[in-house]
């Protein structure tokens, strides 16, 4: 893969952003909630490819994070299917933990789909432990509901 860019999200970002959204979320947030998220100081950030001399950059995933007073917590992570298996969230997860410590954050809290299976194995070879489940917590088809995993991560310095 080229060279990649963690940049913070901006307005402009949105459009790119919901179209990946659209794709890798069965339930996507709207435009209004990630322009509340930017509105509020939520961490939010692109995952960008850097271009080839006169391309543009490509974006290939987000992140948005409610920091707290001694946690954060994932609100929404996603990788365009077109790129996932590469380890792009990781890496994504990886910067976020590095700066929630600069940061003297001290966990990360996330909710994760019960059958969301990659995710889940990607969180636990993070370290990420459940902590608990919130019933019904996912929209689903027909009206239905999912229960999400909620899961934590303790950060310590290396």
């Amino acid at each position: 893969m080229s060279e990649l860019r963690l940049l913070p999200m901006a307005v402009i970002d949105l459009d790119e952003v919901l179209a990946i959204e659209q794709r890798a979320h069965m339930a996507p947030w709207t435009q209004v909630q990630f322009t509340d998220s930017l509105d509020a100081g939520h961490w939010a950030y692109t995952l960008r490819v850097l271009g080839a001399e006169d391309a543009p950059d490509t974006l290939v995933g987000y992140c948005v994070l409610m920091p707290g007073v001694d946690e954060i917590s994932l609100l929404n992570i996603a990788i365009d299917p077109s790129q996932q298996r590469q380890g792009l969230a990781q890496k994504i997860l990886l910067v976020m933990e590095d700066q929630a410590l600069a940061k003297s954050l001290s966990k990360i809290f996330l909710e994760v789909r019960a059958s969301n299976a990659p995710a889940i194995s990607l969180y636990q070879k993070m370290n990420y432990q459940q902590v608990g489940i919130r019933k019904a917590y996912y929209p689903m088809h027909e009206g239905q509901r999912e229960d999400a995993l909620v899961m934590m991560k303790e950060l310590v310095r290396a």
